[in-house]
């Protein structure tokens, strides 16, 4: 009879591991292999251009959204099946999985593997992340396109990554026309993304050219938003700091943290922190049979650049599991190696690899331009991960 293997979550790490068991751990399979993929979500978010597709008319929403079914059109529907809809519930004893479908049904699915890949959500259902269906996060991307256009001020908190870009994108589409104000939480901007000092000067550099106001070592503790009277008019926010001052917006965007899309996992499978609890080999702790992969996981950052690694460790973990060949799965062995790319429009960018701060113009050349948006459908169809080869 053939293997079930059911991925939650159709994401930066779910979707491509479902490619990587067809493609080839189905073949070596004695009785076959049936994959089933779920996701809430139709199409596949290239949401590493957020920073910039917020931005009203700076990325179509077909550079930024992509149908997920046809990449898998290539293989047989005896050992494929995308399921439109979300976990509900997990049943470790029995090994089911209870699927709320999209089209308000209810589907059970049994699994001989399990893997975890439902991500994570940014705060206040921002777009920047999905948050629901592909319709919901298309009406939330408009939304917000909407209130940037109109907006005259614009505060953004959170001083990693998503914050620092956010803020910097809209200041280099803007030059000037909008008021954009930053507020980290630490002596300067990427703290804690533990980057190299002289990375941390460059982007914060950037952020002075492109005159984005920095606040620093302070957090918003209260938000009240009142609605202007004119239709065409933003709302206007007050924002309460943890230092005692007070900033009044436009439009108000909360860049810190994430938040884990496991209601359904038992708590009986999370650490202290709330995350999915992983062995060195990343199967969840206590199971034989559950793995997890990206945000969900605690073995390493939760950082897109590490997500090709995992990949090809997990799908290698499955083969030697699925195929019957004995022994032991390898541990995963994170890298260590900090990997970060900085940038703020089309022409200011920074970056580090391991020890070594990158050159604005080589960070600027290989994301700045696109964003990656290029290289989104082959990633969709299973043709490359991001930086290696399927």
């Amino acid at each position: 009879m053939a293997k079930a293997v059911v991925i939650l979550g159709a994401g930066w790490a779910g979707l491509p591991l479902a490619h990587k068991l067809l493609k080839y751990t189905l073949p070596k399979t004695r009785d076959g292999l049936k994959v089933f993929l779920v996701s809430p979500n139709s199409h596949f978010y290239w949401n590493v251009a957020a920073v910039r597709g917020v931005i009203p008319d700076a990325i179509s929403d077909e550079q930024l959204f992509f149908p997920i079914e046809p990449g898998f059109a290539q293989y047989c529907a005896e050992n494929f099946e995308f399921v439109l809809g979300k976990a509900e519930r997990l049943d470790l004893e029995n090994n089911t999985v209870e699927v709320a479908k999209n089209d308000g049904s209810q589907r059970s699915l049994s699994y001989d593997q399990l893997v975890i890949a439902t991500g994570s959500q940014t705060r206040g259902n921002l777009p920047f992340k999905t948050v629901g269906t592909y319709e919901e996060t298309l009406a939330a991307l408009h939304s917000l396109q909407k209130q940037i256009d109109i907006a005259k001020s614009i505060v953004v908190a959170g001083g990693g990554p998503t914050g620092v870009e956010t803020a910097g994108e809209l200041a280099a589409a803007y030059r000037g026309d909008k008021d954009i104000t930053l507020v980290i939480g630490g002596d300067h901007a990427l703290q804690a993304a533990h980057v190299l000092p002289s990375v941390s000067q460059a982007v914060e550099r950037d952020l002075q050219k492109l005159a984005v106001k920095l606040v620093r070592n302070t957090q918003v503790k209260g938000v009240h938003t009142k609605a202007k009277g004119e239709e065409d008019a933003a709302a206007q926010t007050t924002l309460t700091l943890s230092n005692g001052s007070i900033l009044v917006a436009d439009l108000y965007l909360p860049l810190f943290g994430v938040q884990l899309n496991m209601d359904f996992v038992p708590r009986s499978l999370h650490d202290s922190a709330g995350n999915l609890s992983l062995d060195k080999t990343m199967r969840v702790v206590g199971t034989k049979n559950v793995w997890g992969i990206g945000d969900v996981g605690n073995i390493e950052a939760k950082q897109l650049t590490v997500t090709d690694a995992q990949i090809i460790h997990l799908s290698a973990a499955l083969d030697f599991v699925l195929t019957g060949d004995g022994g032991q799965v390898k541990e995963y062995k994170p890298s260590g190696k900090k990997m970060i790319f900085i940038t703020m429009g089309k022409k200011y960018a920074t970056g580090q690899i391991g020890g070594w701060k990158l050159w604005g113009w080589i960070t600027s050349y290989v994301k700045g331009r696109l964003l990656f948006v290029d290289t989104a459908q082959g990633y969709v169809g299973g043709k490359h991960l991001r930086h290696a080869s399927m």
